[in-house]
């Protein structure tokens, strides 16, 4: 179980609570983004990177699909991109889970 300010996120059931009260429907891709990311809080991940983590070595397309997926999963946590609580932009290289653990 990974525990941060405002988010808890548990592998084993794929549950991801927010601010304690509120359960976030996340699609298995997203689920599986967040988590990579929040393994290693202030880790910077190429998209590259996390297409290899989560989509695995044999993906094949453009990686800009993980902004879509960052984007969505932003939402769903009712996070900001310009001011983010969970998942940071690094510009020109990709994003970091920028929670603060509890």
């Amino acid at each position: 179980m990974l525990c941060f300010d405002g988010l808890t996120v548990d592998p084993e059931t794929r549950t991801v609570l927010v601010d304690a009260d509120r359960t976030v429907e996340l699609s298995a891709l997203d689920f599986d983004l967040l988590f990579a990311m929040a393994r290693v809080p202030g880790r910077v991940f190429t998209r590259r990177g996390l297409l290899a983590q989560v989509w695995g070595d044999d993906f094949f397309g453009d990686e800009r699909v993980v902004d879509v997926h960052i984007r969505t999963l932003r939402r769903a946590l009712g996070d900001e991109a310009s001011a983010p609580r969970f998942v940071g932009t690094v510009r020109t290289i990709g994003y970091r889970f920028v929670g603060r653990p509890a």
